[in-house]
């Protein structure tokens, strides 16, 4: 049984933007985090338009989610009527029961061919709602510890390196980059470690190397660690790397609910993707990170449209890859 997580409101007032950049807060969950006040938003005259005005999103402690607190802060979700509840998570894949029962709506940050995947085997049926982000160079890699010799993909031969999740984008990349280096992706180990705890396993050498996303990229950099092999080159270049989902039966239940939080989510990409200081300054409310090491991390795109032909990128990866796609269509699995 999963534990129980703390559930933070995202009540999306733009009058508090002050208070929330000055205030941080982990990823657990914390009354500190955007948006969260005594009582609900004020009801917006949309909302009575809406199969749902009160929804709650699981979401990932990375800065693929960071259009979500963006849309809070601004008010761009309650401009459509919504107030937001966010559900902290340490994979996305943990929202999934909840999204089933319906007591969670959506989930951001989540990896593409984990829920890709799910879907191809009959598990469950899923809408993409938005893009998270798309990789670019320092945004996602291996990162290991100088003494451990590693500096190239054919020295990952044999070792062990933690991920989030197998079977999933990071694993995926990886062996899309060894392919191209001539290293077989069989000869790496993988292991499941969630990410905050990625850097502790590395300094105890209980892993070889870690696959990280920023901003913990940045910090095992921080800690000692060298990135010696770029995720996001090569046949990775540019690759989706997440997005935002829902489940096909809540959205056909729901439409104008999933088009009011789509409609805000990719208002508040596009923002983000303008606005870089703006993500940088908004990181430290949701991820255990100081501004001084948020002001260091890279960032990438946060994609403001939605089409198949970025959703193909993964599918096709994923055929490479040896994974289910084959009752997969990327024009089908978007909500639009």
């Amino acid at each position: 049984m999963r534990s129980p997580r703390r559930r933070v409101p995202l009540a999306a007032a733009a009058g508090v933007a002050a208070a929330l950049l000055a205030a941080g807060c982990s990823s657990s969950g914390s009354s500190n985090a955007p948006g969260s006040g005594s009582g609900p938003a004020a009801a917006s005259p949309k909302a009575s338009a809406l199969e749902q005005s009160h929804i709650t999103v699981g979401a990932l402690p990375v800065i693929d989610d960071a259009a979500l607190y963006l849309a809070s802060k601004l008010g761009y979700f309650t401009q459509e009527g919504l107030t937001v509840t966010i559900d902290p998570v340490t994979q996305s894949t943990q929202a999934i029961p909840d999204m089933l029962h319906g007591t969670v709506a959506a989930v951001a940050g989540a990896n593409y061919v984990s829920f890709f995947e799910a879907q191809a085997k009959g598990t469950a049926s899923f809408k993409v709602l938005a893009e998270g982000v798309t990789c670019k160079p320092d945004t996602f890699g291996i990162a290991a510890l100088p003494a451990s010799g590693i500096t190239k993909p054919a020295d990952l031969a044999g070792k062990t390196v933690a991920v989030n999740l197998t079977n999933n984008i990071q694993t995926l990349t990886l062996n899309a980059v060894l392919k191209a280096d001539g290293v077989s992706p069989s000869s790496v180990h993988y292991v499941v470690v969630p990410f905050p705890d990625m850097v502790t396993a590395l300094k105890a050498h209980q892993v070889s190397a870690i696959s990280a996303v920023q901003p913990f990229l940045t910090g095992a950099e921080a800690g000692g660690a060298k990135e010696v092999v770029s995720s996001c080159d090569g046949p990775a270049a540019d690759m989706p790397m997440s997005g935002y989902f829902a489940t096909q039966s809540w959205a056909q239940q729901n439409p104008h609910t999933a088009r009011a939080f789509q409609t805000a989510l990719l208002r508040a990409q596009a923002y983000a993707n303008a606005n870089p200081g703006a993500v940088k300054a908004i990181l430290p409310a949701y991820i255990k990170i100081t501004p001084q090491q948020a002001a260091t991390v890279t960032l990438g795109s946060y994609p403001s449209t939605l089409g198949p032909a970025q959703l193909q990128k993964v599918l096709t990866l994923m055929q490479a890859g040896g994974l289910p796609t084959t009752s997969l269509n990327a024009g089908s699995l978007l909500f639009r």
